[in-house]
Parts: C-alpha cells; structure tokens; sequence
C-alpha cells in the first residue's frame, strides 16, 4: 500500500486557471476506490519559471533550488474515492 505508481501529477504556477495546467499523469480523475493523499512537493522558495522549465525536461521530480517542499507547510489533504 502506497508503494504504486502516481495516479495523477498535475502542475499548476501560482495564479493561474486550470486552463494552464501541465498535465504530466492522468489528467487528475480518480477512479479507483481508495484512499489518496493529494500534497504539493515543490520547494517553498523555488522560482515558479525555473520549475516549470525543470519539469518540462525531467523524468522525475525536478530538482531545484528554494527549500523544503510546501507540504512540510502544510500543502496536503487527503480523499477518499469510493
């Protein structure tokens, strides 16, 4: 449990819509029962440009400067999908 593969990544820059989301796993339906926690990783400090460039280009989290990552700020939830 909570070993498996992401079941959406979806990446949005600060104030803007969901027209201008990348969608990089799924397109953010979740469709299979279960609980999932939803968070944010992207380090407090990082330049939104810079991380978008980063992701653009990454097979993985992209790595950047700018600290720890907003969940650690509490930029988290939890759902569950029934």
């Amino acid at each position: 449990m909570g070993d498996g593969e992401p079941a959406s990544v979806i990446l949005a820059a600060p104030g803007t819509g969901a027209d201008a989301n990348i969608v990089a796993v799924g397109d953010g339906t979740l469709t299979v029962a279960g609980r999932y926690l939803i968070l944010c990783a992207i380090p407090v400090g990082a330049d939104p440009a810079a991380y978008a460039a980063a992701a653009a280009t990454s097979d993985g989290p992209p790595e950047v400067e700018g600290g720890p990552p907003h969940f650690v700020q509490g930029m988290f939830g939890e759902l569950t999908v029934e």
